[in-house]
């Protein structure tokens, strides 16, 4: 599997265990453990793999319903959870795809870095080139 594909599991498997535990630091306690060294073995940075958690933490507190700041907030405001999971809805859907690019461009990030560095032993002092890095 590339690595892109795993950031993206890794970023849905956070984002479904959000459900379960609201908690950011209650997510990252109990996932971190595995996701860390899984991304060693699958070839994800573990840059990625915490970024992966921040996006699936961050985002979807806002339509959980086991959230219960946002439960609050929605009883505050005299909003239903449905009604707010309506609209809601189209907001995610619009960040999934945004936070997918995130995870795609930070995963290959890796790749892109060994790319400049030989793109900038190719740029020689004897061919009037120079190339600042």
């Amino acid at each position: 599997m590339s690595a892109a594909f795993c950031a993206w599991v890794m970023y849905i498997f956070q984002s479904l265990f959000n459900f379960f535990v609201v908690s950011g630091s209650g997510q990252a306690a109990l996932t971190m453990p595995i996701m860390a060294p899984l991304s060693d073995l699958v070839g994800v940075t573990r840059q990625v793999a915490v970024l992966a958690f921040q996006l699936g933490d961050g985002f979807t507190n806002m339509i959980v319903p086991t959230s219960g700041i946002l439960m609050a907030v929605l009883g505050i405001a005299k909003i239903e959870w449905g009604v707010w999971a309506k609209y809601q809805i189209k907001f995610q859907l619009i960040f999934i795809r945004i936070r997918f690019l995130f995870c795609v461009l930070c995963s290959f990030h890796k790749l892109l870095l060994k790319y400049l560095k030989s793109f900038k032993e190719d740029m020689t002092y004897e061919n009037k080139k120079i190339f600042f890095y």
